[in-house]
């Protein structure tokens, strides 16, 4: 695994699982090959499916949106860190992680069930969202489809991370891939002030020498 590009995200398809009170996934053939010349696919999704980025705007408004940000916030190192218990808390924080991508490998990623939302998947604690957002972290993220504990309407982890300017990646598989040091690739979509955006995230091993 350590030896090839990694796909850490979930195929976008009609009736996948989505954040409860979202609208479902759609697809609808406008044309396709028999009738027609070539096959053509309306699709119907919000900003925030699956394998998605949030952006600052997201929670604050006039904050900037994805398509303001330079195409180097969506890529870098990233470390995988493994996160047993209930949720990300400061000791899982490297001490110095200024300008690092951070993914927390959790118990969501053994548990992810692609028919039912669980309501008490892990989540990063606000001690340790804060912690990542005083320490200089680009990018924050997780095998679930929020950061934040499933009815804190609060959204303390939201609100400490993107306020800080630092993104946050939801809804990453990690199930198969080891803890340690990757490059990430996780460009989104470019779409006019973007609230957040589906991405094909990727993880790069650093044996691949892969300068970005």
């Amino acid at each position: 695994m350590r030896d090839e590009i990694i796909d850490i995200s979930r195929t976008i398809a009609p009736g996948a699982l989505v954040y409860p009170g979202d609208p479902p996934i759609l697809a609808h053939s406008l044309c396709s090959i028999g009738p027609d010349a070539y096959n053509l696919t309306q699709l119907n999704w919000t900003t925030h499916i699956l394998t998605h980025l949030d952006a600052p705007l997201h929670f604050a408004a006039g904050a900037p949106s994805l398509d303001s940000l330079p195409l180097d916030c969506f890529m870098g190192p990233a470390l995988v860190i493994e996160v047993e218990g209930d949720a990300v808390l400061p000791r899982h924080i490297p001490a110095d992680p200024a300008g690092m991508n951070l993914l927390f490998k959790t118990r969501n990623s053994a548990q992810w069930d692609a028919d039912a939302f669980d309501p008490s998947h892990a989540f990063v604690s606000a001690e340790a969202a804060a912690l990542m957002a005083a320490r200089g972290v680009n990018l924050a993220g997780i095998d679930y489809l929020s950061v934040d504990r499933y009815g804190d309407g609060a959204y303390p982890a939201h609100r400490a991370l993107l306020g800080a300017g630092v993104l946050i990646l939801e809804g990453v598989d990690l199930a198969g891939v080891d803890t340690g040091r990757y490059r990430l690739i996780a460009l989104p979509l470019k779409i006019d002030h973007a609230d957040g955006s589906p991405v094909r995230a990727v993880l790069l091993p650093e044996s691949k020498g892969v300068s970005l």
